[in-house]
Order: structure tokens, then sequence, then C-alpha cells
């Protein structure tokens, strides 16, 4: 990372070791509770319910990042999760390991996940330059993804070797870790003035969602791109992808954990190449990745539909559609984020960024719950679904390009001008 400062460095390290250990128990604990039950009607609710406190959370988490010193509040919450994954532990050792825990950890890491990344976010462009700014938003997303891509293969690994309790203290190990890298970090903040917190999160909240509606529509339109999507193409990766490869192909946890490193593996590469891409991606051009998407799903639905009669064949077909969906989605993710960081003021910069999480969170239990419902209702036709969502995906690639259609957007990327901006 050459040309970066001292502490863009530490915050990047600090994630990958937090993500990472993430990953791990988040991976492991998707096998343990489809060995418990078995139904991916219960995984995909238990998956989908755990993810609501962000939908609240993200907002006020936003809010606070932009009161407080952003440095302390990520040692902190690393701290927070460390002690919720050991006192997990604890009930795993007194056989109170049940999906009614699992699902009560996972809402509890939500929780805190809502509150961490906004300060993230919200940190990169107050630490780097801004002629670094997609660059440094491509690092944290690859390093993210480096992070998904070793946690399913470590996790698949130490789920088939060893116990759940060993994956659950090292998870909390990392997280501490991560934390105190962190003391080591420092984050430029503004001091404002003191005022009762629920009338300054109130506030927050309420000037953010006025800058987005009156503000930029551009934001408000991709904050409404990032919610359809959430909802109807993001659940094949959380329920279909897993219920797939475990059950209905039964394929070993090894095979799963291959597959998300795939997908993660795809994510960096898209991180990567994004600067090679900047003058192939406009506003008016974007509906070409998602219909991209459409496409692939088509050839995915043929894959898993009885013409293909090896289990192995459908997984390498299921696997390698996978990550060229999840490379086509990241690219349109990366694109968006930019040009919102570059569009919003700094002091809203965390309002904005977790507002627009917080619509795409919404979107994502739903999306789950509907699909693990899907799912088994269409086990002995899962093509028939697969096909659905690939039309479901043409239709959303064909709406983004009628919202865009004849709107010039100021492109995110680093462009020479005469003023230098």
């Amino acid at each position: 990372m050459r040309g970066f400062n001292r502490d863009f460095k530490i915050l990047v390290f600090g994630q990958i070791i937090s993500i990472f250990g993430s990953s791990v128990l988040r991976f492991a604990l998707s096998l343990y509770v489809l060995d418990l039950t078995n139904s991916a009607t219960v995984f995909g609710t238990i998956m989908g319910l755990s993810i609501l406190p962000a939908i609240v959370i993200s907002p006020i988490g936003g809010a606070i990042a932009d009161r407080f010193d952003k440095k302390k509040i990520m040692v902190l919450l690393d701290l927070c999760s460390s002690f919720l994954i050991i006192l997990f532990a604890v009930f795993l050792l007194t056989g109170n390991g049940t999906v009614v825990s699992i699902g009560v950890l996972l809402m509890a890491l939500t929780f805190i996940s809502s509150m961490y990344q906004p300060a993230v976010q919200s940190s990169i462009p107050v630490i780097v330059q801004k002629e670094l700014l997609l660059k440094s938003n491509g690092i944290v997303s690859g390093v993210v993804s480096l992070a998904n891509f070793a946690g399913p293969i470590a996790g698949s690994v130490l789920y088939s070797v060893t116990s759940m309790n060993v994956i659950v203290i090292v998870s909390a190990l990392l997280f501490f870790a991560a934390a105190i890298i962190q003391l080591f970090m420092k984050i430029p903040s503004e001091k404002r003035a003191e005022e009762p917190f629920v009338k300054m999160v109130t506030a927050d909240i309420k000037e953010g969602i006025s800058y987005i509606v009156h503000g930029d529509r551009f934001i408000l339109k991709s904050i409404s791109i990032a919610f359809i999507v959430s909802l109807f193409i993001a659940p094949m990766f959380f329920v279909g992808l897993p219920y797939m490869i475990k059950v209905l192909f039964n394929m070993p946890d090894t095979y799963f954990g291959f597959t998300q490193s795939g997908i993660s593996l795809s994510i960096i590469f898209s991180a990567m190449v994004i600067g090679l891409l900047k003058n192939k991606i406009r506003n008016d051009n974007l509906y070409l990745w998602i219909t991209g998407c459409a496409a692939v799903y088509f050839g995915m639905a043929f894959g898993t539909s009885q013409l293909v009669e090896s289990s192995f064949v459908k997984y390498l077909i299921v696997s390698l559609s996978s990550m060229l969906v999840m490379f086509a989605l990241t690219v349109v993710t990366i694109y968006l984020n930019t040009i919102i960081q570059k569009k919003t003021p700094g002091n809203m910069l965390g309002k904005v960024m977790s507002i627009q999480t917080a619509a795409a969170t919404t979107a994502v239990p739903i999306g789950q719950i509907l699909f693990g419902f899907l799912v088994d209702r269409f086990s002995s036709q899962i093509s028939l679904l697969i096909a659905g969502v690939g039309v479901l995906s043409l239709l959303i690639g064909l709406m983004v390009k009628r919202v865009y259609r004849g709107k010039t957007v100021q492109e995110p990327f680093p462009v020479k001008r005469m003023d230098g901006i």
C-alpha cells in the first residue's frame, strides 16, 4: 500500500483481523445451524432475523460516527464483540448452544457491526487524500474480501477437525487483537458541542434523510438500487447457495468453504481491477452489469436442471456462476459508494453512508426469509427458482437503465480538470 499513511494501514490491518474472525465464526455457525435443522426455511429465518438490528442501528451508528472519536468507537466495539463471543462459548460448554442462542449472538454481532462500519467508512475520507479515495475504497473492499476468502476455508477446516468451542474462542481472540492494534491509530476528530444523546441522534438522522431526499437525487436513486438488489439478488448467496451445496448436492463442508472463498476471491479481483475499468463504468451503462447477472443466472438454472445429472458438475456450475455475479455486483457497489462519498459533505458522511446501509439491510432479512421458504418449496425444482431470480435481475437491470437514462452524473473516478478537482 505505497503512498498511504500509517493510520490507513493500521485501519486496513485491523479490518483484516476482525473481519477474518467474524467470517470464520459466521461460516462455522451457518454449517452448525444447517446440521441442527436441515431446513432452508429455519436457516433463512435465523440468518434474516440476525440482520434486523442493522435496520435501526445503522443510522444511529452513522450519527455517532460523525459526533464522536472514530478510533474509540472501533476499539470499544471490537472489545464488545470479543466479550459476547466468549459469553457464547460458555453457553456451548454448558449445552445451551441452541439455534435460539445462535440467533441471539448473530443479532448482537450485527448490532455491533452496524455501529462499527459507519465509523470505518467515514474514517477513510478523513485519513486519505481525495485523489486516493477510489483506490482506498478498492483496497478496503479487497482486504475485506481477502479476510472473507480465508475465513470460510479456515472455518470449514476447523469445523471438520475440531469443535465449535475452539472456533468461538479463536474468533474472540481475533476481535481482541484487532482492538489492541487499532489503539495505535490516529483519526482526526472534530470537537462538537454537547447535547442530549437522543436529540442529537434524531436531529442527525433527520438531517441525513433530508440531504438524501432533497439534496442529491442520485444518492436517493443509488440507495433504491441497493435496496432492490439486496431484496431480490443477494438472498441467493445467503440462503440458496449453502442449502444447494450442503443439502441438495450433498457436498462436504469443505466444498462449501471453497465456494465461499471463491466468491470472496472474485470480490478481491473486482476491487483490484476497478481502477482499470474507470473509463468503462458510467451511470448510463451501469445496467449492463446487472443484466449480465441475469444471463449468468439463466446459465446456472440450466446447470442445476435435470439435464445435468452429476452433483459435482452442478456444484461447479453454481460456484462459478456465483463468482461471476458477485464480481459484477461488487463493481456496481464500489462505483455507487465512491460517488456518494464524493458528493456528500464531510460532516454528513457517517449519516448518509449508514442510511444507505440501513436501506439495503432492511431488504436482506425480508429476502432471506422469503428465499428460505421458496428454496424448501422448490427444492426438487431449484432450477426454476434460479431462473426466476434471473428474470428479476433482468427487470432490475432494465429499471436501472430507465432511471439513469439521459442523466448526467459526476463520475466518481479521478479526472483531470482545469480547477484541479
